[in-house]
């Protein structure tokens, strides 16, 4: 296992979790599909400067990509693994409330520098995103069927979390 992806909808903790991936085997980099696709003021990249970049980063040996389902269609054909998480909607609706309280006026480490939280924007976002869960969820899971992955942990509560990390940090190159 070199090439992981961890995946879900937003505010599923998919940063949270490639970090902790990433503190377990720190050879391995962490990469985020928001610091690709995005430039500042949660403005997004040319969709041909994104695949390009994409494609650069997943031609290295090893990798923790993190990001929504529309990096699975370039991607998955790299991958070894695939984490997607996709906990209960209560705990999502609540982490993306938390989210920009969190990070009030300043970016989150995974994304670009100029990307700020403020909660209106995000209440807005967050809205959009929650009306459109089992769009985004028949998306991921329509890409998991289709796809030739060995290891697939389908993490719907922190257990499932646990355990696919402590796989992740007893496999070796």
């Amino acid at each position: 296992m070199q090439r992981l992806i961890v995946t879900g909808i937003n505010g599923v903790g998919k940063s949270h979790v490639a970090a902790r991936l990433g503190r377990a085997r720190a050879e391995v980099p962490v990469t985020s599909f928001d610091a690709i696709k995005l430039t500042n003021g949660w403005q997004q990249r040319p969709r041909s400067e994104i695949d390009a970049d994409l494609a650069r980063a997943i031609d290295a040996d090893a990798w923790i990509l993190e990001g929504g389902p529309s990096l699975l269609p370039l991607a998955l054909a790299k991958a070894d693994s695939v984490l997607w998480l996709d906990p209960p909607e209560l705990v999502r609706a609540w982490r993306l409330v938390a989210r920009p309280w969190r990070n009030l006026g300043r970016t989150r480490p995974e994304l670009p520098p100029g990307n700020t939280d403020w909660p209106l924007e995000q209440y807005r976002f967050a809205m959009r995103s929650l009306r459109n869960r089992s769009k985004l969820r028949n998306r991921i899971a329509a890409a998991l069927a289709d796809a030739e992955i060995p290891h697939v942990w389908h993490c719907r509560h922190q257990r499932d979390i646990d355990a696919a990390v402590g796989a992740w940090s007893r496999a070796v190159g």
